[in-house]
């Protein structure tokens, strides 16, 4: 535990000195949502709910969106200590190598949390996001779910992968492909026929399942325990297969 701690404390502490990322994903989707929330009503409407707004759609899709991309940052916090020449300082910690696993994930769960938040709150400051009925817990197992599941892909990606290059191709591909065919940037049924079919296999699909019960359906807690247990789901077999694959005498190439 205590290698776990101080591992985890180590990417915080890096974070804090260059948060310069997180900025930018932070005020990316916020920049996007004010151009596109007029057609996303629009879409909403022809989806079969007259009074939405567009922010119903708009800001979850985009949270869910750029939240992958957010995620890929626990990964690459990974590949960064062999590009800094320090990953057999940290292999020569008392942290064993689950615990280094584990120490590197933890904290972008968090942030992914923190970040969710951000998105949710803002989009109820700037673009009249309301719950209109649907349940505070509810959302708030939807955000924690969410980011389980998409930082734990992201670190059997890391424990997987050998360059980060390969990485970087798997954060581009879960944000752009998976979330638009998750239903992250317009309603799923609006989608192709086939798109519409295979939509389950994205685990940003049942991020924005559970969204869309609780901004446009009036949902529950019980309406999003399907999709928040699958997301969960997601995180357990990600996070296993990630130990099992995980050598930490394994060397990672960096960018050059």
């Amino acid at each position: 535990m205590t290698g776990f701690v101080a591992v985890s404390r180590l990417q915080l502490r890096v974070l804090r000195r260059d948060p310069a990322f997180l900025v930018v994903m932070f005020g990316m989707p916020l920049a996007i949502m004010p151009l596109m929330k007029e057609t996303i009503a629009l879409s909403l409407v022809a989806s079969g709910f007259p009074d939405a707004n567009g922010a119903e759609q708009l800001v979850p899709g985009q949270t869910v969106l750029f939240g992958f991309m957010v995620a890929g940052s626990a990964a690459f916090a990974l590949f960064r200590e062999h590009g800094w020449r320090t990953w057999d300082r940290l292999r020569a910690s008392p942290a064993s190598p689950r615990q280094i696993l584990a120490g590197f994930g933890a904290p972008w769960v968090l942030i992914h949390v923190l970040f969710q938040l951000v998105m949710l709150g803002s989009g109820a400051l700037f673009f009249d996001l309301r719950l209109n009925g649907g349940s505070p817990v509810a959302l708030v197992l939807t955000v924690v779910a969410f980011a389980a599941c998409v930082v734990a892909i992201v670190i059997l990606a890391a424990a997987t992968f050998r360059t980060v290059n390969q990485l970087q191709a798997l954060v581009n591909l879960g944000a752009l492909v998976f979330g638009g065919l998750g239903g992250a940037l317009v309603p799923v049924e609006q989608l192709p026929g086939w798109a519409e079919t295979i939509a389950p296999v994205s685990p940003q699909y049942w991020a924005m399942d559970a969204f869309r019960s609780v901004f446009l359906e009036r949902g529950g807690v019980d309406d999003v325990l399907g999709p928040c247990a699958i997301l969960l789901a997601i995180a357990l077999v990600a996070s296993a297969l990630a130990s099992i694959r995980f050598r930490a005498d394994e060397t990672k190439e960096f960018f050059a």
